[in-house]
């Protein structure tokens, strides 16, 4: 599921014998910053576990994410941030369009999220909007549901969505130069080779920050 860390920040599972002066070195932050994120957190009693929120530095990589003709009220921004491991990902947007559940057709929402292989956003065909993005990210060649673009679900809260998490398929660095595009209709995560997410609302492309 996607994290409910505050924006700019992840999780960290509290290890034995850490410090907040050990884990602001590990992840190049201070312990005022390690502190600032975590309020009332006691730095003399870190208990083995405990989830702490560590501040990301800024985001390596950012797509500006605008909807096309078929759902223009679309605004938001996805963003890439280097941590160990892999790179957490933080995706804020406005203007989605409201929940239709399944009747004879895909519902609307919650939404398909990916990576798409080209950072290419025309819009072209209106009715079929952004095809030029090309198909998902798929560097390992993969079925759909483990490609290193398949990402969770949007979840719409009266047209807004907020999310973060990590993911290990990748870097920041490795996807610049491509798009994230949202779709109208969830990821069933197994129809190959898109997971049946249906039109694309909106698209942005990966630049570096």
């Amino acid at each position: 599921m996607p994290s409910v860390n505050p924006a700019g920040t992840f999780p960290h599972s509290v290890k034995n014998g850490d410090t907040l002066f050990n884990l602001a070195k590990q992840y190049n932050t201070s312990v005022e910053g390690i502190l600032s994120a975590n309020q009332g957190l006691d730095p003399d009693n870190l208990a083995v576990g405990q989830t702490i929120n560590i501040p990301a530095r800024q985001p390596l990589a950012l797509a500006n994410v605008r909807g096309g003709p078929l759902r223009p009220q679309i605004t938001g921004v996805v963003s890439f941030y280097e941590v160990p491991g892999g790179t957490w990902v933080c995706v804020e947007v406005n203007g989605l369009p409201p929940y239709q559940p399944a009747d004879g057709a895909n519902p609307i929402g919650p939404h398909g999220f990916h990576i798409h292989l080209f950072g290419a956003c025309e819009v072209d065909d209106p009715q079929d909007p952004f095809q030029a993005a090309g198909g998902h990210w798929n560097p390992t060649n993969q079925p759909h549901g483990n490609h290193a673009g398949d990402f969770p679900v949007l979840f719409s809260n009266g047209g807004y969505a907020n999310a973060c998490f990590f993911t290990n398929r990748f870097t920041p660095e490795q996807v610049i130069g491509k798009s994230v595009i949202i779709h109208q209709s969830p990821d069933d995560y197994r129809t190959q080779p898109a997971g049946n997410s249906g039109k694309r609302l909106a698209c942005g492309v990966i630049q570096r920050a």
